[in-house]
């Protein structure tokens, strides 16, 4: 049992990865996922790379694919490897029998779940996905859990025209469309990927007659905020969220496994440890933190129960608990984007 995705587990079949992590054998089976996802996702970025997908399905049954690229990275199109994996695991999937015309893409804790109606699942499909990718990249599919259930909010995909990173990106940039538009315009009209970049730019005229053009009346949308940690612009949420994540993925779920309530002020500078404090007790009073005293110690654990809360402040920098919600001066980050703007003084 570890609490960390290693570089010596890339050989390994992600499912046997995931099992192995502190998360999965505490009973967070999705936090161990994600852990992988992460790690698959920084390998997209090299010449050659590891690409771990999971297999599930989503609340309506249908099947899906969760992929190491982040939901913002395919909504910006970067970076190039991650983007290039995404557009072939569009081709695979169709492939496989899903039909382009209802695939979509959802955000499922920060990373791309494809929904793909109609695609074949089990030992052929995992055999396909490792074609796909010949050595020495290497691909494998590994199964969710039944009670895992995938998807979430569509990703946007904004029109625009500096798309770059391949055949497809370059004719997107031409039509101003996005290039997963483009792709899935492609796969519907039954051109595989890979006929199309023999010759994109012949494709031109068909694309802009099957509507596939971009809105050129103004700039494209910004971006989507970022949900990282790192990123969080109020700082006690920013601490909270480092720390749940850090005693998640330490196994401190339930009160047989609990640590010093002092272990939520490190990392904190000195003149922030009073409200990382304020922060801990705010959270013990929300239930996402459970109290088991200790000889004469105060040592806290993630509350088993709560974990979905855990999970949305942690992910998304959500809380439903308005107490919680008062210590923070700003927006979550997911509503940062639509929050009004501040009166003028």
């Amino acid at each position: 049992m570890t609490s960390t995705v290693t570089f010596g587990d890339l050989g390994r079949d992600p499912g046997d990865v995931a099992r192995g992590l502190v998360a999965w054998v505490r009973g967070d089976p999705a936090e161990a996922v994600v852990q992988t996802l992460a790690f698959s996702g920084r390998e997209l970025t090299n010449r050659r790379y590891t690409l771990w997908i999971w297999a599930g399905r989503t609340a309506a049954s249908e099947p899906a694919w969760v992929l190491p690229t982040t939901a913002a990275g395919a909504s910006a199109f970067v970076p190039r490897g991650p983007a290039t994996v995404l557009l072939q695991c569009l081709d695979t999937a169709v492939e496989l029998g899903a039909d382009p015309a209802l695939m979509r893409l959802e955000d499922w804790r920060g990373h791309v779940c494809l929904v793909a109606p109609g695609m074949i699942e089990g030992p052929l499909a995992a055999e396909v996905v490792a074609e796909d990718h010949p050595p020495p990249d290497r691909a494998a599919l590994a199964t969710l859990p039944a009670d895992v259930v995938v998807g979430g909010p569509p990703i946007p995909l904004p029109d625009g025209e500096g798309w770059r990173g391949g055949p497809v990106a370059e004719v997107a940039a031409e039509l101003g469309a996005h290039p997963v538009q483009v792709a899935l315009a492609l796969l519907v009209s039954k051109v595989r990927l890979a006929t199309f970049a023999d010759d994109p730019s012949s494709y031109l005229g068909q694309l802009r007659g099957w509507g596939v053009v971009g809105d050129r009346r103004g700039p494209p949308p910004p971006p989507p905020p970022s949900l990282e940690i790192a990123d969080d612009p109020d700082p006690r949420r920013r601490h909270a969220r480092t720390v749940l994540q850090r005693l998640l993925r330490m196994g401190k779920v339930g009160p047989g496994y609990h640590t010093e309530i002092s272990h939520f002020s490190r990392g904190a500078a000195v003149h922030e440890r009073h409200q990382a404090h304020e922060v801990a007790e705010a959270l013990l009073r929300a239930g996402l933190l459970g109290e088991k005293p200790s000889v004469g110690q105060r040592h806290i654990y993630l509350n088993v129960r709560a974990l979905p809360d855990i999970h949305a402040l942690i992910d998304r920098g959500e809380t439903r608990d308005p107490h919680l919600a008062a210590l923070w001066t700003a927006p979550a980050p997911g509503d940062a984007a639509t929050a009004p703007p501040a009166p003028s003084p």
